[in-house]
């Protein structure tokens, strides 16, 4: 078992003022220091490591009163004498706290690789970077929403359909293979965004997507949704009650009603899911804002099966041959209010597309190890030039408690309109980003793209080899 000793330096504001170190001094900042007398803000420990972390107060010998604590106690504790033990895999923030002031060292536990994005994104377009390119979909005037690939190699993907009022779930054999044939449609779910594909150890591939969502009486599509739902995937297949299979519902940050049901304040409920770590990360927005929660996937998939009840808006005459209805679902779905969050971050909308995180659309998030990552962007049209665009792309990497690991870095390959052209992608520039996934040292990126002369819409992939970042 390595032990560590660490120092933590509490500073008291200077007033210049002599008779200020006459009382007791607080904590206001951390100061950690290696063998070198170096001072470090964070550190990572594996599961069962110890370190012993020293509150320091100017004078030194100020009678003050300290309080330890680390924000998820599952990852790694600490005592009132400062001493912090990692417990299990994941990112916390220990807090020594005096009166109005407080210092904090963010502890990572488990060597879980945090991936170079800036230096990957950095790349500019080229043929060996397209993965797959010009994938038609089973609606070949909708763009793609989502996609997955498989351990065996097999792609999914995820559009609005024809009729607005449904998702698509297209399979296709590889990369650049189509996607027409195969097709699963769930009706009234959502706008099919964020999907994943499994494939499990019953021989069954299942697709986990959102569901319960809320009409939109102007454009016909489903949005809001206040579930995700786990799907066995079958061609040829249709569900129309607006969920299907294990249904998941978020609630959290709203409230219950006299019957004890939960009215959830929560929409847009989208789902990553971490295989390899066994995370689940469950997007979801309100008010504009992006919410981000994550779980032990495990944890998630024990939870008991109860009656869970939601009212949302069906129906579309144009569409569904019937009036807009409010209607109320009770659903046996597992809640994950009341599953322990291991991390959960916000992030705002943005108000300058330049320097902002989440001032384009957003276009997913994923989860990888201890690490999040949220992906923006759109295909924007030149004002100046009716019919001509250029893809916007950003990508940030968080931890689990929020701080900004990777900072925003643009995608060069999303905007570099004259090689896709070269490449056949596109000809007027018209790039949209949209989804992503996060794999064993690669991350693929998918954007759709439209064929000018007939207008069908492409779907296409990109992957990047990524590096691990050191000193993480």
């Amino acid at each position: 078992m390595k032990k560590w000793i660490i120092a933590i330096a509490a500073l008291a504001a200077l007033t210049g003022c002599a008779s200020r170190f006459d009382t007791p001094s607080v904590l206001s900042a951390l100061l950690m220091t290696d063998s070198s007398g170096a001072s470090i803000r964070s550190l990572r420990l594996e599961v069962g490591e110890t370190v012993s972390l020293k509150a320091l107060t100017r004078p030194e010998n100020a009678d003050v009163s300290i309080k330890w604590s680390s924000s998820n106690p599952s990852v790694a504790s600490v005592t009132q004498d400062g001493l912090v033990t990692g417990l299990g895999l994941g990112i916390t923030r220990i807090l020594a706290v005096s009166g109005s002031y407080r210092a904090s060292c963010t502890v990572t536990i488990g060597g879980m690789p945090a991936y170079d994005i800036a230096a990957a994104f950095s790349a500019p377009l080229t043929e060996s970077l397209v993965w797959s390119k010009g994938v038609g979909l089973y609606a070949s005037r909708r763009i793609m929403q989502g996609f997955d690939i498989t351990p065996s190699g097999t792609v999914f993907y995820s559009q609005i359909g024809s009729n607005p009022s449904t998702v698509n779930i297209c399979r296709a054999g590889g990369p650049g293979a189509d996607a027409t044939d195969d097709v699963m449609v769930l009706s009234r779910a959502g706008h099919g965004t964020q999907i994943v594909a499994e494939e499990a150890e019953d021989g069954k591939t299942y697709i986990w997507v959102n569901t319960n969502g809320t009409v939109d009486e102007t454009t016909g599509e489903y949005n809001e949704n206040l579930s995700f739902s786990r799907i066995e995937f079958k061609p040829g297949a249709r569900y129309d009650q607006g969920y299907a299979g294990e249904t998941f519902f978020l609630n959290r940050g709203g409230s219950y009603d006299e019957n004890g049901y939960y009215h959830n304040s929560q929409y847009d409920q989208q789902v990553s899911i971490d295989f390899v770590h066994r995370r689940m990360l469950v997007g979801s927005r309100k008010s504009g804002t992006r919410y981000l929660w994550v779980f032990d996937l495990d944890e998630a998939l024990n939870l008991p099966l109860e009656e869970m009840q939601i009212t949302v808006k069906a129906g579309t005459p144009e569409y569904e041959g019937m009036p807009v209805t409010e209607v109320t679902r009770k659903i046996m779905g597992r809640d994950l209010g009341k599953c322990h969050a291991l991390g959960q971050i916000t992030v705002p909308v943005g108000k300058n597309t330049a320097t902002d995180v989440y001032s384009y659309s957003h276009q997913g998030h994923e989860i990888y190890g201890n690490y999040i990552y949220f992906y923006e962007g759109n295909a924007v049209e030149d004002e100046n030039f009716p019919d001509t665009f250029q893809g916007v792309g950003y990508m940030t990497m968080f931890n689990y408690i929020g701080d900004v690991v990777v900072p925003r870095t643009r995608i060069t390959a999303l905007s570099d309109t004259e090689v896709q052209k070269s490449l056949g992608i596109t000809q007027s520039g018209y790039v949209e980003p949209e989804s992503f996934k996060v794999k064993d040292g690669e991350i693929f990126l998918g954007f759709a793209s439209r064929d000018d002369a007939s207008s069908l819409r492409k779907a296409n992939i990109l992957r990047y080899a990524v590096s691990e970042l050191s000193g993480i």
